[in-house]
């Protein structure tokens, strides 16, 4: 839990020294043909729009401990190009990232209650589970892109670690874990531990875990299939963590409840590209322990990127993120403690 060197990141990102040589490289990677624009700064990522020939492209730098994500995209690149946009450029060392434009992300401009969108969410859900077959015997790779490993065996020390850093922090610190919280934590080590276990004794080999797959995320490639972004913050881990979001987007945001057709056919369609590794059914069971395990994966994403940057550079409506997570990894119910709070 030792904080990494803090930089104000987005100070940084607008300064005339860091645009500079940010655009200097963007230039030598594509023939830019306008100015090349601020899109989003963030404390976790600074976004650049770029005008190239016949289009956009999009530069991105991360905060260093989500700086992989642009070895990561390499990495996918080679083994699944048709699963992430056209990369004009990457920079290892430095985490920069330039890839060609393919418009909005699935989820945008869709209603609630949209069929269609429920078979996107399906769609999404297959496309993502065969590109972590591909990755799944890659672990050198992903080692060596810096992907961060997330070991379900070391779930309740992990837990325990987060949850006294988090208590220690000062009255007034908008991350701090409470009382309440940490009793909380302690009652539901337990189940973190059984669901941990089950998915260590699966036998389904560790990939990439998105850690952040939605239609958000997700858009048509050239080809019509799905293609994928943001993969900052992803974790080298059980795979099935990744299905956790569109499920939950199916029960919020559609809504389509478990035991609906178009929630079904979202699993089914995940767990096809595992059925050679044991039946649907049996596989189906290990989604609850998978949901609990994305909900740690998120605390160590949020974790990690707030030890990135000081305190004041962080927006207040994400200073209780790790907590949260963290209290949703061990709440009875994950979704149902979520959507309570």
């Amino acid at each position: 839990m030792d904080a990494a060197a803090e930089r104000d990141l987005p100070t940084l990102w607008r300064s005339g020294s860091w645009r500079a040589e940010a655009h200097t490289w963007i230039r030598a990677q594509a023939d830019v043909t306008g100015p090349i624009q601020e899109h989003l700064v963030r404390f976790w990522s600074v976004v650049l729009k770029v005008p190239v020939a016949g289009g956009w492209a999009w530069f991105k730098e991360n905060a260093p401990s989500q700086s992989f994500e642009a070895a990561l995209m390499e990495e996918v690149a080679r083994v699944a190009p048709d699963r992430v946009p056209p990369l004009f450029g990457v920079e290892r060392a430095r985490g920069w990232l330039l890839t060609a434009d393919l418009g909005d992300p699935i989820g945008e401009h869709r209603p609630a209650d949209d069929l269609e969108a429920a078979a996107e969410v399906a769609e999404v859900a297959g496309a993502w589970s065969e590109v972590q077959r591909r990755l799944s015997g890659r672990e050198p790779a992903m080692r060596a892109a810096r992907v961060p490993a997330f070991e379900d065996s070391n779930a309740i020390s992990y837990a325990v670690a987060l949850a006294d850093h988090l208590a220690r922090l000062p009255e007034g610190d908008g991350r701090r874990l409470d009382l309440e919280g940490r009793r909380q934590v302690e009652a539901g080590l337990g189940r973190l531990g059984e669901d941990a276990a089950r998915l260590e004794a699966s036998g389904i080999p560790e990939s990439v875990e998105h850690n952040d797959l939605h239609l958000w995320n997700a858009m048509r490639g050239r080809d019509g299939g799905i293609a994928f972004i943001d993969l900052g913050d992803a974790v080298w881990s059980h795979p099935f963590a990744s299905v956790r979001p569109l499920l939950w987007v199916m029960r919020t945001r559609l809504p389509f409840p478990p035991g609906a057709p178009e929630y079904e056919r979202v699993i089914d369609a995940y767990l096809e590209s595992w059925t050679d590794l044991a039946p649907a059914q049996e596989l189906r069971r290990l989604l609850p322990a998978a949901e609990r395990m994305s909900a740690l994966h998120r605390a160590e994403s949020w974790r990690r990127l707030m030890a990135d940057v000081p305190l004041e550079a962080i927006d207040v409506e994400f200073l209780d993120a790790p907590a949260h997570w963290l209290l949703a990894a061990t709440a009875e119910d994950p979704f149902a403690w979520s959507q309570a709070h």
